[in-house]
């Protein structure tokens, strides 16, 4: 009777033992599946940023070439300006020299 008793009080505690362990594994893979889907989703933001950093780099460029473009046209304007004998009015004047005070600060 002892063998018996002790027999099935072996069952009860693998199938117990099973239990837990498939709600560990259960708990497990749903862990697994929330970590994996995040991983996911970070992946895919991460991608976006690198594009958006792209982007931004190549604009970037695009506006440094463009001012330095500026600066060489306002450059060639002041130089045809100096070297030109007309009397321009005062206006014309403050315009020049307002842009003049602004590509020093660049």
């Amino acid at each position: 009777m002892c063998l018996m008793a002790k027999g099935s009080s072996e069952t009860s505690s693998v199938s117990s033992n099973t239990s837990i362990n498939f709600e560990n594994y259960s708990q497990l893979l749903d862990a697994f599946k929330e970590t994996h889907e995040e991983a996911n989703m970070l992946a895919l933001l991460n991608n976006h940023l690198k594009d958006m950093n792209n982007w931004l780099e190549n604009r970037v460029k695009t506006l440094e070439e463009e001012l330095n473009n500026s600066k060489n046209y306002f450059e060639n304007l002041e130089m045809i300006f100096k070297n030109s004998s007309c009397k321009c009015d005062s206006s014309f004047l403050k315009i020049v020299n307002h842009l003049k005070r602004k590509s020093t600060i660049l």
